[in-house]
């Protein structure tokens, strides 16, 4: 009796120990197309995408080889309306060596606002995101016009912070637009993917 239990004992550490270490694929965390927005918070925001991947438990492609994949399609990727083609998609997700491909836009909206006595630099972040399954041929995701703002209070975000798993770019008061679109660009990406399992 005691044997049997220590079999099945044995066997559930090690379905679970399996399980832990499965993913959910490879996927390739690009393209995206930005509208305004530092190159600063633009790395961010892909930085950001890809640690969302990670902590969501997929095995994401090297940035650079999902960005040469992306380059070197021939004919290159064709857009409408602001989505490429599925056909495009899969010949890139193939090209990438990736079964799923995390894309979208973002558009920055930075502006000066006046508060007590001086301005304050504001960023909103719109965030469009998607995932294209290659199996299914399918856009399997989807979330549009998500926004963050880089003044939003840190209550108000705890939604989010377990799928950015790294810490929100700290803003000081006034300053330059760097830090707060870097921070409006992870605020609307881990709003946008918190619902993604």
């Amino acid at each position: 009796m005691l044997n049997h239990r220590l079999i099945a004992s044995s066997i559930f550490v090690l379905v679970a120990a399996t399980a832990l270490t499965q993913t959910k694929g490879t996927i390739a965390a690009w393209p995206w197309m930005y509208e305004k927005g530092t190159e600063t918070a633009r790395k961010t925001a892909g930085e950001t995408v890809r640690k969302i991947a990670e902590n969501k438990g997929f095995t994401v492609v090297d940035k650079q080889k999902a960005y040469d994949a992306y380059t070197s399609l021939s004919p290159a990727m064709a857009w409408r309306s602001g989505m490429p083609l599925l056909s495009d998609l899969r010949r890139y997700a193939k090209s990438a060596g990736a079964d799923a491909v995390m894309f979208g836009n973002v558009k920055w909206h930075t502006r000066s606002i006046w508060v007590g006595s001086g301005p304050k630099t504001i960023s909103t972040a719109t965030v469009d995101v998607y995932i294209y399954d290659v199996r299914s041929n399918k856009i399997v995701f989807r979330k549009e016009n998500v926004e963050g703002r880089s003044d939003e209070k840190e209550n108000t975000l705890k939604d989010i912070a377990a799928v950015l798993i790294t810490p929100l770019i700290t803003v000081v008061s006034g300053g330059p637009a760097t830090p707060r679109e870097q921070r409006a660009v992870q605020i609307a990406l881990g709003r946008a993917y918190s619902g993604l399992k």
